[in-house]
Formats: C-alpha cells, structure tokens, sequence
C-alpha cells in the first residue's frame, strides 16, 4: 500500500494540476494537467485488494472531451477505441444501464501485456471531471 500511494504522489507532483476527481465507491477517476499534457489516472476496479493505479496521457483536453461526450450521444450501446501510443489502446465502452448511458474505460497495453478498467461514469459526472461549466 506504501508503494502505491508513493507512486500516487510522485505522479501527482510531475503532472501537478488535478482538473478533476471523480469518486465512485472505492474507486476514482482524475483528470490531471502538467505542461500541455493531460493524464488520466483512475483506479483499476479489477485489481485484487490493494487499488492499482492506471492512466493513459493525451495532448489535448477538447478532442478527448469531445469523444467521450459524443459517445453519450448515440443511442445504441457501442464502443469507440483510441490508439494512445504504439502499445496502448483505450476502449470507451457506452452502455444503458436502467435508462442511463454509462462509460466504462478499458485500457490495452500490448508491450507490457495488461488490461486495466475504469469504474463507470455518467454524463453528469464526465462534465465534473473535466470541469466544463454548463449553461
């Protein structure tokens, strides 16, 4: 557990600025900003015991937004994917659960040969995260 929250903080020292904290149960989800680079870093809700930090890093903040929130547009459940880098694919997973479109984010890293899943979000709290002000 020492390890994990030693990790925790180093990440938050290099990329500084926290935009915003999603927490669900036992699980988070945060936006964070360093530079003109924006990382997201959620708890993977399939670890056992100990909560195991992931997160896959983006150059602009609108374009992902915009994916993310496109997704909650369509009313059929569906999956959009994002290559992040050479070895790394998210999945955006949309699904209606009693009515509301959910977002669960799923991550490949083909190098080093793991998967890792987001706890759920809806479109309320997505808006939360990336701090949009809404009219």
């Amino acid at each position: 557990m020492k390890i994990i929250l030693f990790f925790l903080l180093i990440s938050c020292s290099i990329f500084g600025q926290e935009i915003g904290r999603i927490e669900n149960e036992n699980h988070s989800i945060k936006l964070l900003k360093s530079n003109n680079l924006y990382a997201f870093v959620y708890s993977d809700v399939n670890s056992r015991g100990q909560h195991v930090y992931e997160s896959f890093n983006f150059p602009n903040k609108e374009t992902i937004y915009e994916i993310m929130m496109n997704g909650f547009n369509v009313k059929n459940n569906h999956q959009v994917f994002v290559l992040t880098d050479n070895d790394t694919v998210v999945k955006f997973i949309f699904n209606k659960i009693k009515g509301v479109v959910m977002l669960k984010i799923n991550q490949n890293n083909f190098k080093i040969k793991t998967t890792s899943t987001s706890t759920q979000l809806n479109k309320k709290q997505l808006i939360q995260l990336f701090s949009v002000k809404t009219s």
